[in-house]
């Protein structure tokens, strides 16, 4: 049997249950698979400061990948391993188009999260705020017409726009592909990411395995979504989730049961250990 050297997960819809949390189950395998020699790599569409509980539940010490691919960050030293930023005048546009057209977004930094105000996407990260110790809280600032001219001063490693349906994201998707300079995916029903052009958490990997010297054909993936498809098409195991979208089983290795049903434990304990 093949010693992988990674196991790569991506969060929503995939390590994360519809609670937004890591079943028993999972946390559980995945730890097995540490005892083993196997580093866990959390993967996201999220910056990385949104899934600091994660990592602390799970015990990590090594990279994150995050922002699709645009920041990987080492989780114990803070070192920034590889970022490339949307070039700001871009930044504004965008933001301009949707707050003209009532369109809800978050700017990702690595340092702080922004977002317009009554956000449905940021409600969540608000209240856990209120729960979170300090160092696991969510840096948040707001953005409106009145003090917009603030991004023309940060760094932005995504944008996330949530859309009000299917047809929406894939309006916005349409018109951001045609820009060089910027890559756009659907990331979840509802969402579009933005990013700089050529960033995938595929990418990201490729980095980060030229670096550390890993042969990514013992790497393990897991995902669900159109993000993932690079990730899947440069690991040796890409594994999809039974919610995943068509286009990922296509690619996928085996299909897992579902985000729901702990299928990253399941697919583990049955295909790999």
């Amino acid at each position: 049997m093949t010693k992988y050297k990674w196991c790569v997960c991506d969060m929503d819809g995939t390590l994360l249950n519809s609670k937004d949390t890591i079943s028993e189950e999972n946390e559980a395998a995945l730890k097995k698979l540490q005892q083993d020699g196997t580093e866990v790599i959390i993967a996201s569409g999220r910056l990385d400061l949104m899934v600091k509980r994660f990592v602390k539940q799970l015990d990590l010490k090594g990279h994150v990948i995050s922002c699709n691919g645009g920041l990987i960050r080492n989780i114990k030293t803070g070192e920034i391993l590889y970022s490339k930023i949307i070039d700001k005048f871009t930044v504004r546009e965008i933001i301009d188009y949707c707050m003209d057209r009532s369109i809800s977004f978050l700017i990702y930094t690595t340092d702080t999260v922004y977002s317009d105000k009554n956000n449905p996407r940021i409600k969540k990260f608000e209240n856990l705020n209120k729960i979170l110790s300090d160092d696991m809280q969510l840096p948040i600032e707001y953005i409106d017409k009145e003090n917009v001219e603030i991004i023309d001063h940060i760094e932005t490693l995504k944008i996330l726009l949530v859309c009000k349906d299917h047809e929406e994201v894939e309006l916005m998707e349409k018109k951001y592909s045609k820009y060089s300079s910027l890559t756009a995916v659907s990331s979840m029903n509802g969402l579009l990411d933005i990013m700089a052009s050529d960033i995938s958490k595929g990418n990201a990997l490729k980095v980060l395995s030229e670096k550390l010297a890993v042969d990514l054909n013992k790497v393990i993936a897991f995902g669900d979504n159109y993000n993932d498809m690079e990730m899947f098409q440069c690991v040796g195991m890409p594994i999809a989730m039974e919610n995943a979208v068509e286009d990922i089983k296509v690619v996928a290795k085996y299909v897992t049961k579902s985000n729901d049903n702990s299928g990253i434990a399941y697919a583990i304990n049955n295909f790999l250990l």
